[in-house]
């Protein structure tokens, strides 16, 4: 499918929600997503998407990840392990609907896929936006020097100098992610995706992958990589041409939604009707 520009007024809109990372929940049903934000990052930069799929009936929830939401750091010393568990509180929480389906963006995407490998039964289906299993080298060097240097200690936070990955300035203008990251959170985003390579085989729930072609803070290598060898897969994988790495609040973001929502209503209801 050919990607076309956006119109000039949709580049110009208000941010979703308003400038807010708060986190939201959409009441709705009778089914529900759950929304996962990526490192540094808040439920801002899936709310767009959330937002869409609201509309259509689901219930939408995004939380703030466990270290998030205020002094970077919070961040310091925080295992992957937090991350997961977390997230498994807050798909709980959605217990009762008929599908429930997870959204992750980056460090989110991954942890979404921890949750379908240890709950497969609480979920339904994953969009799994600009999965972070492949970092780039940059992020890479960062985690080997928290895990095998004193940098960890002498250096503990590094300044995300030139703000959010995202090409369309609105967006990167009031997106309200933390400032700075400890280089041990990077490490154990390096951890957690090692980790998620060798479940992938072992998820079983459908999945569709969308990342940007312009990355600069994940490799395309791995959202193919992620495609191919998710135990329900091969997946779909959606490139966005112009998009960086928050696909769901960058230039292509109605694509992006519309990709995710169009994907949920495929997945078959098999616990409708007794």
């Amino acid at each position: 499918m050919a990607v076309t520009a956006p119109p000039a007024q949709a580049m110009r809109e208000a941010p979703p929600g308003g400038a807010t990372g708060a986190p939201f929940d959409m009441q709705g049903g009778p089914d529900a997503a759950l929304f996962l934000h990526g490192l540094t990052g808040s439920p801002f930069e899936v709310r767009f998407v959330a937002e869409r799929l609201h509309a259509r009936g689901l219930r939408c929830r995004g939380p703030v990840m466990p270290g998030h939401g205020g002094d970077p750091r919070a961040l310091a010393g925080l295992s992957w392990e937090a991350w997961v568990e977390g997230a498994l509180r807050e798909l709980a929480s959605l217990d009762g609907a008929r599908r429930t389906f997870v959204v992750g963006c980056s460090m989110g995407a991954l942890v979404a896929c921890a949750l379908a490998h240890a709950v497969p039964a609480k979920v339904d289906g994953l969009a799994l936006l600009a999965p972070a299993l492949h970092l780039t080298a940059v992020a890479r060097l960062a985690g080997f020097l928290a895990r095998c240097t004193p940098f960890g200690e002498l250096l503990p936070l590094v300044p995300k100098v030139g703000g959010s990955d995202v090409r369309d300035p609105v967006m990167r203008r009031e997106n309200p992610g933390l400032a700075a990251v400890p280089l041990s959170a990077i490490a154990e985003l390096l951890e957690l995706a090692h980790r998620v390579d060798m479940l992938l085989p072992g998820v079983v729930s459908p999945a569709l992958v969308v990342a940007g072609r312009r990355d600069h803070t994940v490799k395309l290598s791995g959202a193919r990589r992620l495609a191919r060898r998710i135990g329900s897969g091969p997946a779909r994988l959606v490139v966005l041409e112009r998009s960086f790495h928050l696909v769901g609040i960058d230039v292509d973001r109605e694509r992006c939604a519309d990709e995710v929502a169009g994907f949920f209503q495929e997945i078959p209801v098999f616990h409708e009707g007794g």
